[in-house]
């Protein structure tokens, strides 16, 4: 590992944004110190409650992770159906004299551009849908030169692309499991109290060792808002899709549209 990689900040976001609030907790922690607020002695019960918070943060950060893991791949699914159909579309030139490819080429540049867009921008799924919808005039042309079965393929892919459209807008749009949630949040505030209300015999090492549980429970429920939404792009998340397959691919068929257009 190198050293830029190492100060890499994407890889260190999560726990900068939480220092202030380690910093906080533990300022507040040596204030109920020094005001002997404490209500008692970490006992076993105190335990018991952390390992459900920990347990909790598992079971959450597995189904996000899950969910992300699934997502990692669906700009690349996009891509595959786009480049299926650019494919056939240059077979068919190549083929057929008389058919232009310009305008099937067109309205796949178009979808790519559209995704990016509304990615990107968070904007609504509309534009995709009704660029998607276009596609079925832009095929016309090509059916004249088509076989039944390659029609329908390119269909095929087509649907593809919309349903991972559909995948990524609910993904994008809803939480995993709002009621664990839910539980996740009482059980950190609950925790987090005990923590500070918590002592033992030397101070130091409890404020230590409740700092570093502090920042554990919420760097990983930092992670967790991250993974869960993995197609946000506004700067503040540290686990966004990486999108370069359809930039990729939104470049590359431009700049075949533009030799067609110029030959």
């Amino acid at each position: 590992m190198n050293f830029r990689t190492f100060i890499d900040m994407s890889k260190w976001g999560i726990l900068l944004r939480i220092l202030p609030l380690t910093a906080l907790f533990c300022l507040t922690k040596w204030f109920v110190h020094q005001m002997h607020w404490g209500l008692g002695k970490s006992d076993s019960q105190i335990g018991s409650l952390l390992a459900a918070v920990t347990f909790i943060l598992a079971f959450v950060l597995n189904g996000t992770l899950s969910d992300y893991r699934a997502s990692e791949d669906m700009p690349d699914q996009i891509v595959n159906a786009v480049e299926t159909i650019q494919d056939t579309n240059l077979l068919i030139a190549a083929r057929q004299p008389d058919y232009d490819p310009t305008l099937l080429t067109q309205g796949l540049v178009d979808i790519l551009n559209s995704v990016l867009l509304c990615l990107k921008q968070n904007k609504p799924f509309l534009r995709v849908e009704n660029t998607l919808t276009n596609l079925n005039q832009l095929l016309v042309p090509l059916s004249k030169f088509c076989e039944a079965p390659l029609m329908a393929r390119l269909q095929g892919e087509q649907g593809k692309v919309r349903l991972v459209i559909a995948r990524i807008q609910r993904i994008r749009d809803t939480d995993f499991l709002p009621s664990a949630y839910g539980l996740l949040h009482t059980l950190i505030i609950v925790a987090s109290f005990a923590l500070l209300t918590t002592y033992t015999e030397y101070f130091i090492a409890n404020l230590l060792v409740s700092g570093f549980l502090f920042t554990s429970f919420m760097y990983l429920l930092f992670l967790i808002y991250d993974l869960d939404n993995p197609f946000e792009y506004d700067g503040k998340s540290s686990a966004d899709i990486d999108l370069s397959p359809l930039e990729h691919s939104y470049h590359r068929l431009s700049t075949s549209l533009s030799e067609i257009n110029d030959p």
